[in-house]
Protein backbone atom coordinates (compact mmCIF):
# COMPACT_ATOMS: atom_id res chain seq x y z
CA UNK A 1 0.00 0.00 0.00
CA UNK A 2 1.42 3.33 -1.05
CA UNK A 3 2.00 5.87 1.91
CA UNK A 4 1.22 9.39 2.38
CA UNK A 5 3.06 10.54 5.41
CA UNK A 6 1.29 12.04 8.11
CA UNK A 7 1.20 16.52 8.27
CA UNK A 8 1.02 16.16 4.24
CA UNK A 9 -1.04 19.16 2.53
CA UNK A 10 -3.46 17.91 0.21
CA UNK A 11 -6.11 18.89 -2.29
CA UNK A 12 -9.24 17.08 -1.99
CA UNK A 13 -10.07 16.87 -5.76
CA UNK A 14 -13.91 18.30 -6.76
CA UNK A 15 -14.99 15.01 -7.77
CA UNK A 16 -14.99 13.45 -4.15
CA UNK A 17 -18.37 12.42 -3.03
CA UNK A 18 -18.04 13.32 0.36
CA UNK A 19 -20.63 12.66 3.04
CA UNK A 20 -22.84 15.72 4.01
CA UNK A 21 -20.21 16.50 7.33
CA UNK A 22 -17.15 16.31 4.94
CA UNK A 23 -18.32 18.62 1.94
CA UNK A 24 -17.16 21.70 3.60
CA UNK A 25 -13.30 20.32 2.50
CA UNK A 26 -13.74 19.20 -1.22
CA UNK A 27 -12.03 21.53 -3.23
CA UNK A 28 -10.17 22.51 0.11
CA UNK A 29 -6.40 22.07 1.29
CA UNK A 30 -6.27 20.03 3.86
CA UNK A 31 -3.62 17.96 6.29
CA UNK A 32 -3.51 14.28 6.43
CA UNK A 33 -3.92 13.42 10.40
CA UNK A 34 -3.54 9.11 10.50
CA UNK A 35 -1.83 6.54 8.36
CA UNK A 36 -3.77 4.92 5.72
CA UNK A 37 -6.21 2.22 6.75
CA UNK A 38 -8.60 0.31 4.83
CA UNK A 39 -12.64 0.67 4.86
CA UNK A 40 -13.68 -0.26 8.37
CA UNK A 41 -16.79 -1.92 7.21
CA UNK A 42 -19.26 -2.48 4.38
CA UNK A 43 -20.47 0.87 4.59
CA UNK A 44 -17.51 2.65 3.29
CA UNK A 45 -16.64 2.65 -0.12
CA UNK A 46 -13.74 -0.08 -0.64
CA UNK A 47 -10.53 1.57 -0.78
CA UNK A 48 -7.47 2.96 1.43
CA UNK A 49 -8.37 6.34 3.34
CA UNK A 50 -6.57 8.89 5.77
CA UNK A 51 -7.99 11.11 8.50
CA UNK A 52 -7.84 14.64 7.73
CA UNK A 53 -7.90 17.73 9.20
CA UNK A 54 -9.79 21.07 8.07
CA UNK A 55 -10.79 24.08 9.98
CA UNK A 56 -9.87 22.27 13.60
CA UNK A 57 -12.55 19.38 12.48
CA UNK A 58 -11.46 15.62 11.29
CA UNK A 59 -12.18 13.92 8.86
CA UNK A 60 -12.10 10.57 6.75
CA UNK A 61 -11.64 10.67 3.09
CA UNK A 62 -10.08 7.92 0.54
CA UNK A 63 -6.83 8.06 -0.76
CA UNK A 64 -7.70 8.26 -4.25
CA UNK A 65 -9.70 11.82 -3.27
CA UNK A 66 -6.17 13.41 -2.18
CA UNK A 67 -4.02 14.91 -4.22
CA UNK A 68 -0.51 15.39 -2.34
CA UNK A 69 1.21 19.29 -2.52
CA UNK A 70 3.29 19.30 0.74
CA UNK A 71 4.90 15.54 -0.54
CA UNK A 72 4.79 15.79 -4.42
CA UNK A 73 6.64 12.30 -4.54
CA UNK A 74 3.96 10.58 -2.77
CA UNK A 75 2.19 7.58 -4.91
CA UNK A 76 -1.82 7.38 -3.91
CA UNK A 77 -2.84 4.98 -6.24
CA UNK A 78 -4.44 1.88 -5.26
CA UNK A 79 -3.18 -1.20 -5.57
CA UNK A 80 -4.29 -3.45 -8.34
CA UNK A 81 -5.89 -7.12 -7.70
CA UNK A 82 -3.63 -9.28 -9.03
CA UNK A 83 -5.30 -11.45 -10.81
CA UNK A 84 -4.01 -15.42 -11.46
CA UNK A 85 -4.78 -17.83 -14.48
CA UNK A 86 -4.11 -20.80 -14.91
Amino acid sequence: MAIIKIGTLCYVVESCLASPRTRCAVGKVVEVVSLPYYAPDWTYSPGTYYDIRFEDSIFYCRSDKLCPISDPDADITEPEDETITA
